[in-house]
């Protein structure tokens, strides 16, 4: 949904794509997956809740079960690259057809449009698959239990250099020493090895080699750049170029749950999440010209991340009277998050074998260090009346090291209030057995990334008369000012079920405004920072984080379950998502403390969406003069972030032991900028869109390209007839991402018992799924959902980068 968030993902040097430490838990592990948001999420997660938690629960023990019972499983996915690569078309010149080496141009007429394909020519793709093996056991005894589990998946993409390996093992342990404490104790380990292929922005990425190149190039000795965009970067030329994250993550961690009296407990948790990553990239020595670099490069970048939490919970409940209950709830978080990093880059190789940094002719490194801590204290009350009305009121204090020397306290209030109508004497509605009403308002505070308030330089040598000399040039020039986002979030819904819970509807509206938000505000090239702002990957250095405005995040959420057929033999059952989002900037300051809107594409202005698309849009297009009319000024072009999202999902089960699953899902009312086609069309032209003149309608043509007439300016203002170009005016290639993906369909069937008990198992299921089988789109590009950078702050844009893949899933899974 629209208001949460993951923990970390970390960027690589392949151009776009990112890491995701997602990636780290399996899936078979997962016992639940509960979403917390709105002002409860602030209240017990503090500022790393402020856009909601997904809160991601690991399978335990069953204490006094008495037996142990395991799992084994093993899939198997078919994997398909899901598109078909643009093709690549030129026209052919008096030269090209009179040379006999040209493969595509020898010997046809002047003018003679020909096509290549340099993906598909040299094979570049394959059948990725993935196999994975996985086994779990579960027991316990009088006053423990335990879960434990290990796993292991391999995978091979689509593409020659892309593969991920995870091996993991898990062990949760509970254990009651006494009926007033009980001690939980889990700890994961996951190994894992991720290779990445160049893709989005990159000169080296398979799309953009490929999509750029020239079919005029292609030769008969196969030299030169033969259809690709760089000279010989063909399919081993990008094969062998290496991009790989090895990974090592630990989780550990121990809850102590103390009751001295029934009425009064305690809660201990004391964790760590330790992560060691080694981001390798290799491109080889070579004589093929293949990379700007051909002597050889090699880059590697090793970073030590610990996050170390202490959360306490305590709890006093008090019988206030026969029929009101109180409970009086406090505690405290510590958190504190390390981070080190050491890079270092080395070009020229003497063989491929030594590719180590030592062994480069030149070499180059840096480091980094950060430290962040946080600390909560909360506090909440909560009253029930007759175990139906309950209200709440609850507090949290927050400080965190980001805001530097002159740090500040946040006071995060909260109240809320529930009542469950269907329990009341009176309460008699026909077919509503059930009804909760419910309401709460609260604040929440998110902080800046660590060392935004501080100004910090950045170590660049020089060469003077005797040699180089240690420098430094402005890299963040900080803000000692900054201050807690404060959000104030207003819900309001109800839970209802209807004719004894064979339909469940849960409805919630909220509102919620944020101020004094926390955005990175453009300097001034004279400023000295700008070189290394967020666009060239750097989210603090470069641009200062100010705290400025307000921004109203409005909507409706709502769910609804139905039962329409429930027998021994038949279920069915049919689950419905949606949520709609109003997301509008209010204010950008008052008087001195205002900035101005700010952004080129993606633009940050009242009474906009945030980061919301702009450019000149197009007025009207005279297909007699060619003349093309586009307004005055930069104008609005569409929303970043869907509107509305919806899915649906459904469960059919005959037999009992024959069960069809599908999952439907759709967003709408937002836009992608459409750069891959953009480039191929207006820069390096190699679309048959722009070089055959029937493949668009005349005025398609126009809105594109603008005025084809020589002398004449592609596009003229409104206003003024002032002269603009295709880079000036990208209102056609803003294009329209709403889509209905048809996201999975399964079938499983469960052999009867006296089948599983001949493999000696207690029960025994196959499953076989297909997932990304189909997309419903007027978008242009390969799909609407791909986004070039993962980790920009607005970024919707499609430039060269690879879609999500089709699956085709077999698993069997066998219980003992």
């Amino acid at each position: 949904m629209s208001r949460c968030c993951t923990w970390t993902a970390c960027a690589s040097f392949t151009g776009g794509q990112s890491y995701d430490r997602l990636n780290d838990i399996e899936p078979d592990d997962i016992e639940s997956i509960e979403l917390v948001k709105g002002p409860a999420a602030a209240t017990l997660y503090g500022a790393d809740a402020s856009a909601g938690v997904i809160q991601v629960i690991t399978k335990r023990g069953r204490p006094g079960s008495g037996k142990f019972s395991q799992s084994l499983s093993v899939d198997y996915n078919a994997i398909d690259k899901n598109f078909t690569p643009r093709t690549n078309y030129g026209r052919c010149t008096a030269a090209q057809v009179t040379d006999t080496n040209r493969v595509l141009c020898s010997g046809q007429p002047v003018g003679t449009l020909v096509s290549d394909n340099p993906l598909l020519r040299e094979g570049a793709f394959r059948t990725g698959q993935t196999v994975g093996l996985n086994w779990s056991g579960r027991g316990g005894g009088q006053n423990y239990g335990y879960y434990t589990s290990l796993n292991r998946e391999t995978e091979n993409g689509v593409l020659p250099n892309n593969g991920f390996d995870r091996n993991s093992g898990r062990l949760n342990f509970n254990w009651i020493p006494t009926p007033k404490l009980t001690l939980d104790a889990g700890v994961a380990i996951t190994v894992s090895r991720t290779d990445l292929p160049d893709n989005d922005n990159n000169i080296f990425g398979w799309l953009g080699n490929a999509q750029l190149g020239s079919p005029l190039t292609r030769t008969k000795n196969a030299t030169g750049q033969n259809g690709w965009f760089g000279n010989q970067r063909d399919v081993p030329a990008m094969e062998a170029i290496n991009n790989q994250r090895y990974s090592h993550r630990s989780i550990a961690s121990l809850t102590a749950n103390f009751a001295p009296r029934a009425n009064f407990t305690h809660r201990l948790t004391a964790g760590l999440d330790w992560v060691r990553e080694e981001d390798r990239r290799f491109l080889p020595k070579n004589a093929r010209n293949s990379y700007p670099i051909n002597t050889g490069q090699i880059s590697e970048d090793r970073r030590g991340i610990e996050r170390h939490t202490l959360d306490y919970l305590g709890n006093f409940q008090h019988d206030l009277s026969d029929k009101l209950v109180s409970n009086l709830s406090f505690g405290f978080q510590l958190v504190e998050t390390r981070e080190e990093q050491v890079f270092a880059t080395g070009e020229g190789l003497a063989v491929n074998s030594n590719n180590t940094v030592s062994g480069a002719a030149s070499t180059s490194g840096g480091q980094d260090w950060v430290m962040q801590r946080s600390i909560g204290f909360i506090g909440q009350w909560q009253v029930a009346l007759n175990n139906r009305l309950t209200g709440q009121v609850g507090l949290r204090y927050d400080n965190a090291s980001s805001f530097g020397k002159n740090t500040h306290w946040v006071v995060l209030p909260k109240v809320g209030v529930s009542w469950v109508a269907s329990d009341e004497p009176f309460w008699h509605v026909g077919p509503v057995n059930t009804l909760r009403l419910r309401a709460a308002w609260g604040q929440t505070g998110r902080i800046p990334q660590a060392g935004a308030s501080l100004t910090t330089l950045q170590s660049l040598p020089y060469l003077d008369a005797g040699g180089a000399s240690p420098g430094a040039v402005p890299l963040n020039p900080g803000n000692p000012n900054l201050r807690f986002e404060r959000g104030s979030e207003f819900e309001a819904g109800f839970d209802a079920g209807f004719m004894k819970d064979l339909i469940g509807v849960e409805l919630t509206f909220f509102n919620k405004t944020s101020k004094d938000l926390l955005l990175q505000q453009p300097l001034p090239p004279s400023s000295g920072y700008t070189g290394n702002g967020p666009a060239a990957g750097n989210p603090i250095g470069g641009f200062p984080f100010i705290n400025i405005g307000k921004l109203v995040n409005r909507g409706l959420e709502i769910s609804a379950h139905a039962v329409p057929v429930n027998r021994p033999n038949v279920s069915w059952d049919i689950r419905v998502g949606a949520n709609t989002l109003h997301n509008e900037v209010t204010d950008m300051g008052h008087g001195a403390d205002s900035i101005p809107p700010f952004g080129i594409l993606n633009r940050v202005q009242t009474g906009w969406q945030l980061g919301a698309w702009r450019t000149h849009k197009i007025v009207s297009v005279d297909t007699t003069t060619g003349i093309v009319v586009v307004t005055q000024s930069n104008v609005f072009a569409g929303n970043v972030l869907p509107t509305f999202e919806g899915n649906v999902s459904t469960n059919l089960t005959l037999m009992r032991n024959l069960r069809f699953y599908g999952l439907i899902d759709t967003k709408r009312g937002h836009k992608v900028r459409n750069f891959t086609d953009f480039f191929r069309e207006t820069q390096l032209v190699r679309s048959n869109n722009r070089l055959d003149t029937l493949q668009l309608s005349k005025v398609e043509r126009l809105r594109r390209y603008g005025n084809p007439n020589a002398g004449q300016p592609a596009f003229i203002t409104d206003s003024t007839a002032s002269p603009l170009t295709v880079n000036d005016v990208q209102d056609a290639y803003i294009q329209d991402a709403t889509f209905i993906r048809l996201r999975e369909l399964s079938v499983s069937y469960t052999l009867p018992q006296r089948w599983a008990r001949m493999l000696q198992a207690t029960t025994a299921t196959i499953t076989l799924a297909g997932q990304n089988l189909a997309l419903w789109t007027k978008y242009q590009g390969f799909d609407p959902e791909v986004v070039s950078n993962a980790l920009a702050l607005f970024n919707r844009d499609d430039f060269f980068t690879q879609p999500p893949v089709r699956r085709y899933v077999i698993r069997m899974n066998v219980t003992f």
